[in-house]
């Protein structure tokens, strides 16, 4: 189960991937959008959805390229 502070954090990095990456900005806003949707269907408490396992592999796939730019 994924939190609702999980999902902002995970908004959020696409943003600043957004930034760092202009080429791809349009594909990290969408992104961050969707992670932004859903962190705000769990506050109001709306039924949980699961995360495509294809979404949660390709974050952890981004992620870690991110965090190697930053090493």
């Amino acid at each position: 189960m994924t939190g609702q502070l999980e999902l902002n954090s995970r908004a959020e990095l696409c943003r600043q991937l957004a930034k760092r990456e202009p080429a791809n900005r349009t594909l990290w806003m969408a992104e961050a959008e969707n992670w932004s949707r859903l962190s705000k269907e769990r506050s109001r408490g709306a039924a949980e959805e699961s995360i495509d396992s294809g979404i949660a592999a390709s974050w952890r796939e981004k992620s870690a390229r991110f965090l190697s730019m930053l090493a």
